[in-house]
C-alpha cells in the first residue's frame, strides 16, 4: 500500500478501518474525549482480538482525564494504560496504521486542522514495534474500573472547570457620571478617614487564624457534614462553620441575615461534598485555585453558583467564597448590594449571570481600593459608606431634605451610614450646609 496523506475530517475513515479490523486495533493518543464513541462500539470491536489503548491520565486536565470515555472502552473490551509522557498520536488496525497529528477528539479528527498519514506497508512493523515499546513500558499503569471510580469526584470538578472554559471574559470597565460630584475626592475621604478600625482587626485576626485553621482541616481530613452543621444536642453544635457565621466571630465582621433552616438545608445536602470539592480542590487532590489569574477566576465565580441545592443560591456561595478567599471577595452577600455600589462608581460591564455579576464587581471594587492598607472586612464598610454618600448627595440634588431621606430607611445602620454621609459630603463642600439640615 503507498502512503497516503490526509486532512480531516478522519472520523468516517478511521471508524471503516476499525468496522473492517478483526485482529487488532492499538491506540497511542494523549487526549481522547467522548468523539471515541463515534468510532469505536462494541458491535465493530467485540470480536477484534486485541484491543488496546496507550493514552494520558492526568488529574489535572479533563481531556486526559475523561473518565466516562475511559469506562466506555474498558465495557468495550479494551485494555487501557496511561503513560504521561506520551505525544504521539498512533492508530493501528489490521490493514492501516495512521500516524497524525489528531487526538482521539472532536477537535483532533473534525473540527481543527490536522495532519493524518496512512503510512505504507513497509512502515507497518516499525510502528507496531514502538506501540509494543510503550506498552512494555506503560503495562504497570493499568487503568482499571476501580481506579476510575477512585477519581470521579476529581473529574466532576474538572468537568465544571471546563463548561466555562470557553466563555469569554467579561470586561471590566469605569465610565463615572454622578453630575459634579468629584467621586476621586469623595472616595479619597472615605478611604483616609480617621476612623478606629482597632475593633475590626483584633476580630479579624481571631477570624483568620480560626479559618486557616478550618481550611486545614477540610484540605486534609475526610469530608464530614459536622464541620459544616449540627442540630441542637450535636457535640459539634457550637464547633462548626454555620455556628461560626451566625453566632461566632465571623457574624460580628460580616452577618449574612440568613435563618438556620438556609444554612441546614444548604449544608446537609448530599450534593455539598460537590461545592467544597470545587471551592478546595486541594482535598480531592487538585490544583488550588489561581485567583490571581483573571481567567481562573471568571472561571471559579461562574462554577460557584452552578450547583442545585436548595438555599444555595447567591448568599452562601458568596460567603462561603468570601471566606475561603477573603482577598479576593469582599463580605457583602447580596449582588444587588454589590451592584449598587458599583453603579454609584460607574462600572462599564456586561455581566448578565451571577457569576459574571460576582467576577465583574469584586474585580471593579478590588481595583478601586488596592491602595487601601486593611482586610476586606474594613473595605466593605468603606464601600456601604461610599454607596450612601452618593445616594445621599443624589438624593439632595433632587430636591429631598436629609431628615426625609433618613427615615426613608428602616434600618439603623444605614441612618448611621447616611450621618456620617452628611459630614463627609459637608466637609467636601458637595453640597451646601442649608440642604443638609
Amino acid at each position: 500500500m503507498n502512503e497516503q496523506i490526509i486532512l480531516n475530517p478522519i472520523s468516517d475513515l478511521i471508524k471503516t478501518c476499525v468496522n473492517k479490523t478483526v485482529v487488532k486495533f492499538k491506540i497511542a493518543v494523549p487526549f481522547i474525549n467522548s468523539l471515541a464513541k463515534k468510532i469505536i462500539n462494541e458491535n465493530n470491536t467485540e470480536n477484534i482480538q486485541d484491543k488496546r489503548l496507550i493514552t494520558r491520565f492526568d488529574e489535572q486536565n479533563i481531556n486526559t482525564f475523561d473518565l466516562p470515555t475511559l469506562e466506555y472502552l474498558l465495557d468495550c473490551g479494551f485494555k487501557v494504560c496511561y503513560n504521561n509522557n506520551i505525544h504521539l498520536k498512533l492508530y493501528i488496525t489490521d490493514s492501516n496504521t495512521f500516524v497524525t497529528s489528531s487526538n482521539l477528539t472532536y477537535g483532533g479528527f473534525e473540527n481543527n486542522i490536522e495532519l493524518t498519514v496512512n503510512v505504507d506497508s513497509q512502515n507497518f512493523e516499525n510502528c507496531e514495534q514502538i506501540f509494543e515499546n510503550l506498552w512494555s513500558e506503560s503495562q504497570t499503569n493499568e487503568i482499571t474500573k476501580d481506579l476510575i471510580n477512585r477519581n470521579r469526584e476529581k473529574y466532576e470538578v474538572l468537568k465544571k472547570r471546563e463548561k466555562f472554559e470557553k466563555l469569554k471574559v467579561i470586561e471590566v470597565k469605569e465610565n463615572f457620571n454622578v453630575g459634579e460630584l468629584n467621586i476621586q475626592l469623595l472616595i479619597d475621604k472615605i478611604f483616609n478617614s480617621k476612623e478606629d478600625h482597632s475593633w475590626v482587626l483584633e476580630r479579624t485576626y481571631e477570624a483568620n487564624k480560626k479559618r486557616n485553621e478550618f481550611k486545614e482541616i477540610v484540605k486534609t481530613q475526610k469530608f464530614d457534614t459536622t464541620l459544616y452543621y449540627s442540630p441542637k444536642g450535636h457535640p459539634k453544635r457550637y464547633d462548626n462553620l454555620y455556628h461560626n457565621f451566625v453566632y461566632g466571630v465571623e457574624s460580628k465582621l460580616a452577618g449574612t441575615g440568613l435563618r438556620e433552616a438556609q444554612f441546614k438545608d444548604s449544608f446537609e445536602h448530599r450534593d455539598f461534598k460537590k461545592v467544597i470539592d470545587f471551592l478546595i480542590p486541594e482535598s480531592i487532590g487538585l490544583e488550588p485555585w489561581n485567583l490571581n489569574d483573571n481567567k481562573n477566576l471568571f472561571n471559579f465565580c461562574n462554577g460557584l453558583f452552578d450547583f442545585t441545592i436548595p438555599q444555595y443560591s447567591e448568599a452562601i456561595p458568596i460567603r462561603l467564597a468570601s471566606y475561603f478567599y477573603p482577598d479576593y471577595f469582599l463580605p457583602i452577600f447580596k449582588l444587588n448590594h454589590l451592584k449598587k455600589v458599583c453603579d454609584a462608581l460607574g462600572i462599564e460591564a456586561e455581566a448578565k449571570t451571577k457569576g459574571e455579576k460576582l467576577y465583574a464587581y469584586n474585580l471593579f471594587l478590588r481595583d478601586k481600593m488596592k491602595d487601601i492598607p486593611f482586610d476586606n472586612y474594613i473595605k466593605s464598610g468603606m464601600i456601604y459608606q461610599l454607596l450612601y454618600s452618593v445616594e445621599l448627595y443624589k438624593r439632595i440634588h433632587m430636591g429631598e431634605d436629609f431628615e426625609s431621606i433618613k427615615n426613608s430607611y428602616k434600618k439603623i445602620w444605614i441612618k448611621n451610614y447616611l450621618d456620617k454621609a452628611k459630614l463627609i459630603l459637608q466637609s467636601i463642600n458637595a453640597i451646601e450646609k442649608h440642604s443638609l439640615q
